[in-house]
C-alpha cells in the first residue's frame, strides 16, 4: 500500500491547472455575463487547499535539500543556490498570502 506523497512538482502542476481553469471559466471583463456562484466557490476552495499545500510541500522540499547538503561535493555552491531558492520561495508565499488577503478584503 503506497501513501500519497505531496511534492513540489505536484503542487506546481495543481497551481497551473487552477490558474488555467480560472482563466477559462471566469468571464471576460467586457462581457455582461456573470459567473455562477458555485463555480466561484469551487475555485476559492481549490485556492485555499493549494494555499495550505504549497507551504507544506515547500517545507518538505527544503528540509530534504538542507539534509542533503552534508553529502554534496560542492557544498558552498549548493548552499548558495539553496539559499536563493529559499528566498524566492518565501517571496512567492508572501505574495500568495497577500493576494488572498487583498481578495478577501476587496470582496467585503
Amino acid at each position: 500500500m503506497s501513501t500519497f506523497r505531496l511534492s513540489f512538482g505536484k503542487i506546481a502542476l495543481e497551481w497551473t491547472v487552477l490558474l488555467f481553469s480560472a482563466a477559462l471559466i471566469f468571464p471576460n471583463l467586457s462581457i455582461q455575463t456573470r459567473t455562477h456562484p458555485a463555480v466561484k466557490i469551487m475555485i476559492a476552495t481549490y485556492w485555499v487547499l493549494l494555499l495550505i499545500g504549497t507551504p507544506i510541500s515547500l517545507g518538505a522540499y527544503f528540509r530534504r535539500a538542507w539534509r542533503k547538503s552534508a553529502t554534496v561535493s560542492n557544498k558552498r555552491a549548493y548552499l548558495a543556490w539553496l539559499s536563493l531558492e529559499a528566498a524566492g520561495a518565501v517571496g512567492i508565499l508572501i505574495f500568495l498570502f497577500y493576494a488572498t488577503i487583498a481578495a478577501v478584503v476587496g470582496l467585503r
